[in-house]
């Protein structure tokens, strides 16, 4: 399954709701990264071991499952995540984009590539519920990094 979504982050009409800046944006998506207990329900332990200044291997707990990725960063643009396949993991990738249309119009594109363990065509009624479950999340990702950012 490919999927891609864009979500608002400063909607430059609404005064009451402070705007994000770029970079506070960005430190967001690395956070999102760095400190997944923020962002992960269910989420139980985890491992982080820095490859280099723009690539970081992880390894999560989650229920039922230990998912291992590797993120890379290219600074003030884009976090990639991409999942290493095992015999309970499939693989998949999740890019998370900064777009910026005009200053400080802030957006971010998050692009998705999901792979099943099994074949199991092409429209399965999975990829609906997993769609909306990412748009859910990725939306819950701004509101956090809005508040943490907020709370510093």
């Amino acid at each position: 399954m490919q999927f891609e979504h864009v979500v608002q982050v400063n909607d430059l009409v609404d005064r009451l709701t402070p705007n994000l800046t770029r970079s506070e944006l960005w430190e967001g998506l690395v956070l999102r990264a760095t400190k997944p207990e923020y962002f992960l329900i269910g989420l139980g332990e985890y491992q982080l071991e820095w490859q280099e200044d723009q690539s970081l291997k992880r390894s999560l707990e989650l229920p039922g499952v230990v998912v291992d990725d590797r993120v890379t960063f290219q600074e003030a643009n884009f976090v990639h995540y991409n999942i290493v396949p095992t015999a309970t993991v499939a693989s998949g990738s999740l890019t998370m984009t900064i777009e910026e249309p005009e200053p400080e119009s802030l957006f971010v594109r998050f692009s998705y590539c999901a792979r099943y363990l099994e074949n199991i065509g092409d429209d399965h009624p999975y990829d609906l519920f997993a769609q909306q479950a990412y748009i859910a999340a990725d939306i819950d990702t701004i509101h956090i990094i809005r508040q943490r950012m907020a709370g510093r």
